[in-house]
């Protein structure tokens, strides 16, 4: 079945079959934000939901994890990586569910990581069309909100008092038979669809023109912006840690206090850091903190398109909404455009 309709009503049903069926993650609240967690009923999700504080790349690459043991002279691989088993993401956003495709260039087009490909192989994903986006979002620019044409196992849009479920995957297929007392949809359903996502466009307040951005970015690499977002940068890197698409590691020994002992970790970098850039003998290509967050905006809005075949970013808001000192990339952006 490509594509059905669910009653409201019904979605506690379905979301019990699928906990029965997969260890499902979804939005729930987290103080005053939003986190993916693990649930095991429907009254547990929050399906309109803002943005979750970690992006849902951390089902993918965990923020640390082990990936060697040593121990007095024999070395050994951890067990076998968290998500071996299916995993079931409910309530993603488009722009969440779009991130995976860049990291998939990454982690087994490029070089391929068999822990990474092992969890992406069991994710299976059940997105949500946006209808109230943040003031911080411009996905809509972008190509990766409020909806998508692909990318997904199955997709809800919210139409009222039911969704329209629709199957992206043989997979997402398989999800929507298990949808009890389902119903086919009518042309009405899938016009209402469409009527919801030109109203949503509507309402995002942030835009991005991405028309010759990559080269644009590229011919403005000594505007003196940068030189102002230095002076107010605190190099903090909460920005490239609550980006979808940002997948720089380091590798970390920890020895125990008898040093025949300990661990090789992965762990999360950032470029916006200091040490990031830093070489033998304590040089650094990128000492200035405003090369360095031009680095990391450089990579989302222009060099990611020549890398991956598309931009990097997709304007989530995550890295405005997280920064203590409000600067906005969508804000460079229109500077490097002479706005």
């Amino acid at each position: 079945m490509p594509a059905a309709i669910l009653m409201k009503k019904d979605l506690k049903s379905w979301v019990g079959s699928l906990t029965d069926a997969y260890t499902v993650y979804a939005p729930k609240p987290k103080g005053n934000d939003f986190a993916f967690e693990r649930i095991h009923s429907a009254e547990e999700i929050v399906l309109d939901y803002s943005k979750t504080i970690l992006p849902l790349k951390k089902f993918l690459i965990p923020p640390s994890e082990p990936i060697l043991r040593f121990e007095e002279g024999s070395v050994r691989r951890p067990p076998e990586a968290k998500g071996a088993s299916k995993t079931l993401l409910f309530g993603v956003h488009p722009c969440d569910a779009s991130s995976f495709a860049v990291l998939d260039k990454v982690f087994i087009n490029e070089h391929k990581d068999d822990r990474y490909a092992k969890r992406r192989e069991n994710i299976v994903t059940v997105l949500i069309a946006c209808s109230e986006p943040r003031e911080t979002c411009f996905c809509s620019s972008m190509g990766t909100g409020p909806s998508l044409e692909r990318g997904y196992d199955v997709l809800l849009t919210d139409l009222e008092d039911r969704y329209l479920v629709e199957s992206g995957s043989s997979e997402g297929e398989a999800l929507i038979k298990m949808i009890l007392g389902a119903s086919l949809p009518k042309p009405i359903d899938f016009e209402k669809k469409k009527r919801s996502i030109e109203d949503t466009l509507k309402k995002f307040k942030r835009k991005v023109v991405i028309d010759r951005l990559p080269e644009l970015f590229q011919k403005n690499l000594d505007n003196p912006m940068w030189n102002q977002i230095r002076d107010i940068d605190l190099a903090c890197g909460q920005c490239v840690l609550v980006c979808p698409t940002c997948y720089c590691f380091d590798i970390r020994d920890r020895s125990e206090v008898t040093s025949a002992n300990g661990e090789r970790v992965r762990e999360w970098d950032c470029c916006v850091l200091l040490e990031f850039a830093e070489v033998a003998m304590g040089g650094n290509f990128r000492k200035d903190r405003g090369a360095r967050i031009r680095q990391f905006m450089g990579h989302n809005l222009s060099y990611g398109v020549e890398q991956f075949g598309r931009f990097k970013c997709v304007g989530c808001g995550r890295c405005i909404q997280a920064c203590p000192v409000h600067i906005d990339i969508t804000e460079v952006a229109s500077k490097v455009r002479g706005g």
